[in-house]
């Protein structure tokens, strides 16, 4: 059988860094091909960068813009350049919008699809440590994702989370003029301020001082996504009475990233798509703000994902912050995670209780004893242990409504 690939086999790896001289000249005609479709539609084409909150965020700008016209969007965690081109294959006059999540690690392979997707409308979420194991620090990441500022048109507009110092500073870099800024700071142009914590009724907030907004979400996190949706909602000139209404009557939390469960007078937070170094606190402040409609608080936290160069030194640190939380229960799982139980030991002796399980078949029958009305059990930990499967066991069969 000959082994020279197939043009379908071909086409997942335009983008690859595969440097082989004999596919040069179908890469670049495949590239330059694309190209062109895209510009065959004058469109808005929003790409939306940075380390988290991507398919929140993207989600949240897709349930306002489908109010008002058909949005075309990358597959959930797009993370490869072929599959944002493939989106963009798809484009056809029936899109008033697309959507694309630029989730892509590779600063090569960044560029590359920023550049064949060319969007007027660019938003970057923020900055983090979540990929330190492959790429450095945060300052190697935000290198990358500016690509996507400094590649934006004039007219087009750069959407930029003005706490976040890195992110903020992308403005030096754009050919437009026309940035726009959001965060908890009150001199951005979108802020949100009075923030009020509901427990199982969510999270409300002042926009500038003037629009009331009820999400049903959980953590600060989902705000920073919100403000990031409604500014680019703006831009596109949709009333801020319509964003709201929208986002409060059909925007869920997408399965596994912060939906809340509730069952015979229980609580429990699914944050078991992933944990990384930003998204363990930001998990654990939607478990505390649980404290005034609980008698208990448990979190079960599996091994952070990409912890870094010093894997235990990480998971200590984490160990150390939840160590000065309100939480009355910890349950640890996996190796890395037996650090955080060590930290909590070392900081807080006695005050709570800490339980270290080996693997996820440990958890169901650890967790068990607490599972009492009055609890809320908040469950994260990084996607290889696929902690998501333990929801069918632990969770009561009775009354269970997401």
């Amino acid at each position: 059988m000959s082994d020279r690939k197939s043009p379908e086999k071909l086409y997942f790896d335009e983008i690859s860094l595969d440097t082989h001289e004999e596919l040069s000249d179908y890469i670049l005609l495949n590239l330059r091909k694309i190209l062109d479709h895209r510009r065959q539609f004058d469109i808005p084409i929003i790409g939306i960068a940075g380390t988290e909150g991507k398919s929140t965020t993207k989600r949240m700008l897709a349930t306002i813009l489908s109010r008002f016209g058909n949005v075309l969007e990358t597959p959930l965690d797009c993370s490869t350049a072929s599959a944002v081109t493939a989106t963009l294959l798809k484009l056809n006059k029936s899109h008033q919008y697309a959507l694309l999540e630029l989730g892509i690690i590779n600063p090569q392979q960044f560029e590359l699809a920023v550049s064949v997707a060319e969007p007027n409308i660019g938003i970057v979420t923020n900055i983090g440590e979540a990929h330190l194991a492959s790429q450095g620090d945060k300052y190697l990441i935000a290198d990358a994702k500016v690509e996507l500022v400094r590649n934006l048109p004039e007219d087009g507009f750069a959407i930029l989370n003005m706490d976040d110092d890195l992110v903020s500073a992308m403005d030096k870099f754009s050919h437009t003029r026309r940035i726009i800024k959001f965060g908890l700071n009150t001199n951005a142009h979108f802020y949100a301020s009075n923030i009020r914590y509901l427990g199982p009724e969510g999270i409300e907030f002042m926009l500038n001082d003037f629009y009331r907004f009820h999400l049903h979400v959980y953590s600060s996190a989902f705000i920073y996504n919100a403000l990031a949706a409604i500014s680019a909602a703006r831009v596109l000139g949709i009333e801020f009475s319509s964003i709201r209404d929208v986002l409060e009557e059909k925007f869920n939390v997408l399965e596994h990233r912060g939906n809340l469960i509730t069952a015979q007078d229980m609580f429990f937070l699914d944050y078991t798509y992933d944990a990384t170094t930003n998204s363990v606190s930001k998990a654990c402040e939607s478990l505390v703000q649980f404290r005034p409609y609980s008698n208990l608080l448990v979190l079960v936290i599996g091994d952070i994902r990409d912890p870094g160069p010093r894997v235990s030194e990480t998971h200590l640190k984490a160990g150390y912050y939840i160590s000065a939380l309100p939480i009355d229960v910890i349950i640890t799982v996996g190796e890395g995670a037996r650090y955080i139980a060590e930290g909590i030991r070392q900081i807080n002796h006695t005050n709570k209780i800490v339980k270290v399980c080996r693997d996820p078949e440990e958890v169901p029958e650890t967790l068990q004893p607490f599972l009492e009305p009055r609890t809320t059990v908040l469950m994260t930990g990084s996607r290889n242990l696929r902690l998501d499967r333990l929801w069918s066991r632990v969770l009561p069969g009775v009354g269970v409504t997401a």
